[in-house]
């Protein structure tokens, strides 16, 4: 969200999550650190680098609905921030729409920033560190941010981790790709 950012730097990695019933995952024991609370998908084909605001909004409102939540019940928001002038910003902004604009209770941050883009694995990487947030009630900063850019229009987690209220939390994760590939991910605590 620099105002000077010119695209995102390749990264490796990857990461797997473990999906299951809650009766079956407290039966063994297991640590539940959140819940799928709902998805919405959307393809919006319009240009292979050049995302539509609409297929991504289309793909978080349905996400939203789909949690059966209100917009302001959304605290927090891994964005898909690939630092490009074009990508964040209209992001943000589809993220709004789809919100009816109730985003002032919402922090921001780009895990890219620190791991760069996995490409194919970014989508489970950033989804791990959505489950984490909520559990841990802390948002990962945004590195890297030297001049923000005023044209962003949500409060980002600027060079500092941000704590999330206490209370049930849903966190909303976005994984856009190449062609227009739109995924928003509801996660919660509860």
């Amino acid at each position: 969200y620099d105002v000077d950012r010119d695209g995102f730097v390749l990264g490796e990695g990857a990461a797997i999550l473990v999906l299951e019933s809650e009766e079956h995952a407290k039966a063994r024991g297991a640590r539940v650190y959140g819940y799928a609370a709902g998805r919405g998908m959307a393809s919006d084909a319009h240009h292979i680098s050049a995302p539509n605001p609409e297929g991504q909004a289309a793909a978080v409102r349905e996400a939203v609905e789909d949690a059966d939540l209100a917009a302001a019940d959304i605290k927090h928001l891994n964005a898909h921030g690939t630092s490009t002038p074009l990508g964040d910003i209209g992001e943000l902004k589809a993220v709004s729409d789809a919100l009816g604009g109730e985003t002032d209770q919402i922090v921001v941050t780009s895990t890219k920033s620190m791991t760069g883009h996995l490409l194919g694995g970014a989508g489970a990487l950033e989804t791990v560190f959505s489950v984490l947030a909520a559990h841990h009630r802390t948002v990962p900063p945004t590195i890297n941010i030297e001049n923000l850019d005023p044209e962003t229009p949500m409060a980002i987690a600027n060079g500092a981790p941000a704590q999330l209220p206490e209370g049930d939390l849903a966190v909303l994760n976005n994984a856009f790709g190449f062609g227009g590939h739109d995924i928003a991910l509801v996660v919660s605590t509860a």
